[in-house]
């Protein structure tokens, strides 16, 4: 086979994988603008005249508007605190050594794959005993449980592909060691900084369970409120679309956009870790 069919052959196969996993995502787009009576069409087509009634439903009529604001909220803060906590505490692991170092990772990796129906219950009744069941900051502190260990494993690597060397002669120059961090290793680690935190905004976004169980109904996020369009009455399928794509087409855009930050990120991690 010459190179020219190979990469036809190749081209075409990505093709076919690229249509097959982005044709859900299509059709969610094309439901959330059709009417019922296009919705349930036998025949399903490409061809309709589209209409914003289920987003006006939705987001006016419905409130979710208030919900996409909550899981903005939410992912941001939570995301946040993460990086703010997670980032000094993966960069001093990378500089001091001890007998206690290895079992403290292995605690922070157990949290990480620790279920989070085991700690919904005890993090609920705690937080009903302070008294912030189904505020912002309940739901912010239990993504925090999977946000820390994640962020502290990810930068890790990261920071360990930077020679202490390097610390050791900012020192020399006169830098402290806050100065020799945010001066001379954070930016030497801009790549893998930028996909942690594209990770944790995804990953708290997309959570379901402490969100279930933690916020109320002024608190909700997207993925809590949507089960809500199935009602005894009937299910709105249009409005559910709706819904689903303002919640996950955003982050579909955003993960395709700063693509390139996340593999340099993701590889560069990988190297250090080597």
């Amino acid at each position: 086979m010459t190179r020219r069919w190979r990469r036809i052959l190749i081209g075409t196969v990505a093709a076919v994988v690229i249509v097959f996993y982005i044709s859900p995502l299509i059709w969610l787009v094309l439901a959330s603008f059709k009417n019922r009576v296009d919705l349930f069409t036998p025949t399903p087509t490409l061809f309709f005249s589209p209409t914003l009634d289920n987003y006006v439903q939705a987001f006016v009529s419905k409130g979710f508007t208030r919900n996409l604001v909550n899981s903005l909220v939410v992912s941001l803060f939570a995301s946040a605190i993460a990086l703010v906590v997670g980032v000094p505490s993966a960069y001093s692991l990378t500089r001091r050594s001890g007998r206690l170092l290895g079992a403290y990772l292995l605690g922070l990796l157990a949290a990480r794959l620790l279920p989070a129906m085991v700690l919904v219950l005890p993090l609920f009744i705690l937080a009903t005993k302070l008294g912030i069941s189904g505020t912002y900051v309940a739901v912010v502190a239990a993504h925090l449980t999977f946000a820390i260990p994640f962020t502290v494993w990810m930068m890790r690597g990261f920071f360990m592909g930077v020679p202490k060397s390097l610390d050791e002669a900012a020192r020399i120059d006169g830098c402290g060691e806050f100065q020799a961090f945010f001066k001379i290793v954070l930016p030497l680690t801009k790549n893998g900084l930028v996909a942690t935190a594209i990770f944790l905004v995804i990953n708290s976004w997309n959570e379901f369970l402490f969100g279930l169980i933690l916020t109320s109904r002024a608190t909700a996020t997207m993925p809590v409120a949507l089960p809500t369009l199935l009602t005894p009455i009937g299910t709105f399928w249009g409005q559910i679309a709706a819904v689903a794509t303002v919640t996950v087409v955003p982050v579909a855009i955003f993960a395709f956009v700063v693509q390139k930050h996340i593999v340099a990120g993701m590889t560069g991690g990988a190297l250090a870790g080597e």
